[in-house]
């Protein structure tokens, strides 16, 4: 559905559809993104995946010349959701980073059931990540 909707939208932008004709379609987008406003932002993964869509369709947005109210109710909506992902990403960095440190005090100590259960966690996650 992502694609089709940055596609839909890139197409739209492309044409140069009359500002009349933008509104029905911008509304659209307002209403599936309301729908996506309000759900909970609770793995790494749907973290990534929000900040995906939304970053296309701003891309998309900022490549017009004007911006319609719109395409500023579109910002908000996108803004929202794109500073919760990036919490969730921020706490799951951190913890990373605790797992990283739990491996280094793992080899420090050689203890390799530590290294191995941190190093285990900390790989899953930063997989996620570097999709």
């Amino acid at each position: 559905m992502r694609t089709l909707t940055v596609t839909l939208f890139a197409a739209l932008l492309t044409l140069g559809i009359a500002h009349a004709e933008e509104e029905p379609v911008e509304e659209e987008l307002v209403e599936q993104l309301d729908e996506a406003q309000g759900q909970p932002i609770d793995t790494l993964k749907q973290a990534v995946d929000a900040l995906e869509l939304r970053n296309d369709l701003l891309d998309v947005l900022l490549t017009k010349d004007q911006l319609t109210e719109g395409d500023m109710a579109i910002i908000l909506q996108l803004t929202e959701t794109m500073e919760n992902a990036l919490a969730k990403i921020e706490e799951e960095v951190g913890i990373m980073r605790e797992q990283v440190q739990e491996v280094h005090a793992g080899a420090d100590a050689q203890e390799q059931d530590r290294i191995r259960e941190s190093g285990k966690d900390y790989l899953e996650r930063i997989k996620t990540l570097m999709q």
